[in-house]
């Protein structure tokens, strides 16, 4: 088990969110956003690693693995995030055929039955009960087919779903990855909400996968600074909280 000192904690923070990570399609510029870039959350997962914490193992440090973190918010708020696989779900490294380096989702080309799962991308609040949380999107995907059925669901700690939601059109890159943007409101603002992309079909010969996972978030009103500081500290203190468990059930 690795241990982290607060300051060994902020260096990492810092690392991870020297990252320059606009979106294609801005929020603010398609939808009712009133935060400005970087915003208050802003994950970009890219997939260079696994994205699942490993306890007692794996890539350490605060936060998703491998996530590009640029928020305000962040700093306090990545320490309790995580990504969950179900079903058939698996990264990659890369995968045969195709140039993109990180991928999650699935690769049934060499199977004879049809495969299914479903990534749950975990994200935490501040415990404030604001009036709504908005959420930006923008996937970058390859799927083998049209037809190859997949599904958005929003699920947060109220128990609620969203109030409102849209999804944009489907694009082409220049790399050839298809890329969507997608907007969902929550009211009132969660303690967290998880967002799980479903490939529930994949048929034997096909594939969907994801290459990249940008979501943005903000909560409306705005926290005040003051409170934020104060929340920081006691993320800080929860997340060495956290590891001390992990290592005593481990071992």
């Amino acid at each position: 088990m690795r241990w982290f000192h607060a300051s060994g904690i902020l260096g990492m923070i810092v690392a991870s969110l020297v990252w320059a990570s606009p979106f294609e399609w801005a929020p603010e510029d398609y939808k009712p956003w009133s935060t400005e870039f970087p915003y208050q959350r802003n994950v970009d997962l890219t997939f260079e690693v696994p994205p699942i914490w490993v306890p007692n193992g794996g890539p350490g440090g605060p936060g998703i693995p491998g996530a590009h973190y640029e928020g305000t918010a962040d700093p306090i708020l990545m320490l309790s995030d995580f990504v969950e696989f179900q079903g058939n779900f698996t990264w990659y490294d890369s995968v045969n055929g195709f140039p993109f380096q990180g991928l999650i989702g699935i690769d049934n080309r060499t199977g004879n039955l049809p495969q299914g799962g479903s990534v749950v991308i975990h994200l935490d609040n501040f415990p404030i009960p604001n009036t709504e949380k908005k959420i930006w999107i923008e996937w970058d995907f390859l799927v083998s087919a049209e037809n190859v059925p997949m599904a958005f669901y929003v699920a947060d700690s109220n128990g609620n779903l969203p109030v409102e939601q849209w999804f944009g059109p489907i694009r082409t890159t220049q790399d050839g990855l298809s890329r969507q943007n997608i907007w969902f409101v929550l009211k009132p603002n969660p303690l967290w909400e998880e967002i799980t992309v479903l490939f529930p079909f994949v048929p034997a010969g096909g594939y969907a996968l994801i290459d990249r996972f940008h979501v943005a978030t903000e909560c409306i009103p705005e926290p005040a600074s003051g409170l934020l500081a104060v929340i920081g500290c006691a993320g800080l203190a929860w997340f060495g909280v956290r590891r001390k468990r992990s290592h005593q059930t481990v071992n």
